[in-house]
């Protein structure tokens, strides 16, 4: 492998580090892989135009992050994988099933960033305050920084309406909790992200499923179980739903608002996947619904799960309760964590990360598509995972059950069903979190000749 094109005028910084960032992200996303040799200082130096001893400062850099090694009259090679960077692996099942059932994003160029992060505030006397008990909302420049990356989807909100969270799971929790009482009623598409349940149980709430078509909740659906009164909330994920991938049209996301706004129901808007989303800028339920208007999002999917900084935007008179939501159950979301996404969404890093995620997501749905040839599923441009819809006499329990014996995990509808809402015989089918591509690529092979040759189970009733 050679090293790609180094645009050096959209970096910012000296030029040393915009190199050393960049051939840091080239070798996170694979683009150098281990053993690759560098060109020589002075041949990079004359393809870059910069002089010489900028190219060595940028390789003693990339040395010290511990990603090269340097030997006199062979040049400088990228390092072979350390056992840190196999530690996620630890996810796959002991048996050593290929997990396609876990909707994480593919590898990119977080692992090389934290380093430099550390090391960066390993030298700022002022980073032992992030080790601190700190407000329960989040810092101001913490929150700011959240204004900053919701931003970034067309939306300006004010830091002030924000409270940090510990990821959008807690987000999800610290959001009911501030709005219900055991007992009250929850609404959410018939099918949806399996971790609002939980969530459900554990606060004594009772949960109806609304019905879906190809583009998510229907507004009737939703008025229709709005008027029979005593309805809390409503928890839905309009861009790039999970698991069905669908996207809310603008003209349903002021359907669904006003009938929030009409009958005083909350809105929880789950956008967690919104920056993946590839089309026409899409208004966000929470900025059309006012008072009734909740937004949560994390870093988890677009940045790094392990970040666990997640964000809530709360009408004004309600994000007290929300704070006091996050100190009862944590009392605070980790300030050195969010501290380290505030660097990143600052200066850019994020913005990288994100890029080096969809890029890498893309190329597993091309990858995905062309073993898939023929077979009924939805993945649109940004999405994650693909949802797959089975043909007779296959059922979902069942596919699921079998795939498991050839050794893939994959989720049934079922896992995905609110309430008593019946589940199609589909399944989610989630492509970034084998590391390795081939490994993705042998679990979809396994998959595309179970869809190819549907004999029953034996136990399979038809």
């Amino acid at each position: 492998m050679t090293i790609s094109e180094i645009d050096l005028t959209v970096r910012r910084g000296p030029k040393y580090r915009a190199i050393a960032d960049a051939l840091t992200e080239q070798i996170a996303d694979g683009t150098l892989s281990a053993g690759t040799r560098l060109p020589t200082h002075r041949d990079l130096a004359w393809k870059l135009g910069v002089t010489v001893g900028t190219v060595s400062r940028a390789y003693a850099e990339i040395s010290r992050r511990g990603l090269i090694n340097g030997e006199i009259g062979r040049g400088s090679y990228v390092r072979g994988r350390s056992k840190a960077e196999d530690l996620p692996r630890a996810l796959q099942p002991a048996s050593g099933i290929i997990n396609l059932s876990h909707n994480f994003p593919s590898p990119g160029a977080e692992r090389q960033a934290l380093a430099l992060t550390l090391a960066e505030m390993a030298r700022d006397d002022s980073s032992g305050a992030f080790l601190d008990y700190q407000p329960e909302a989040g810092l101001e420049s913490h929150r700011t920084a959240g204004a900053a990356w919701i931003g970034r989807q067309g939306w300006k909100v004010d830091p002030s309406h924000i409270v940090l969270t510990a990821g959008a799971q807690h987000a999800i929790l610290t959001v009911l909790a501030s709005l219900t009482r055991p007992g009250d009623r929850i609404l959410s598409e018939a099918l949806s992200y399996q971790g609002i349940k939980p969530a459900i149980t554990q606060l004594g709430l009772r949960a109806e499923g609304l019905t879906m078509d190809e583009d998510g909740l229907i507004p009737d659906a939703f008025e229709q179980a709005a008027q029979a009164g005593n309805i809390r909330a409503l928890y839905c994920m309009p861009t790039l739903h999970n698991p069905t991938t669908s996207t809310l049209p603008e003209e349903r996301r002021h359907a669904i608002a006003a009938i929030a706004i009409r009958y005083g129901v909350a809105i929880i808007e789950d956008d967690i996947y919104g920056p993946f989303y590839k089309g026409p800028p899409l208004t966000p339920l929470a900025a059309l619904a006012g008072e009734q208007g909740y937004y949560l999002t994390s870093l988890s999917k677009t940045v790094a799960p392990g970040l666990r900084t997640g964000f809530v935007v709360a009408p004004p008179s309600k994000v007290e309760n929300i704070a006091a939501a996050v100190r009862a159950s944590c009392w605070m979301a980790p300030p050195l964590m969010a501290e380290i996404s505030t660097r990143w969404i600052s200066d850019g890093t994020a913005d990288r990360i994100l890029e080096s995620h969809k890029t890498a997501a893309a190329e597993r749905r091309i990858r995905a598509g062309r073993i898939l040839a023929g077979a009924d599923y939805l993945a649109p441009p940004g999405s994650l995972h693909l949802w797959l819809e089975l043909p007779e006499p296959w059922r979902a329990a069942d596919f699921v059950a079998t795939m498991r014996d050839q050794g893939v995990a994959i989720a049934a509808a079922e896992t995905f069903a609110i309430g008593r809402a019946n589940a199609p015989h589909a399944v989610r089918v989630c492509l970034g979190m084998p590391h390795r591509i081939e490994d993705m690529e042998t679990g979809l092979d396994r998959i595309a000749a179970a869809l190819g040759n549907p004999t029953a189970p034996s136990n399979m009733q038809v």
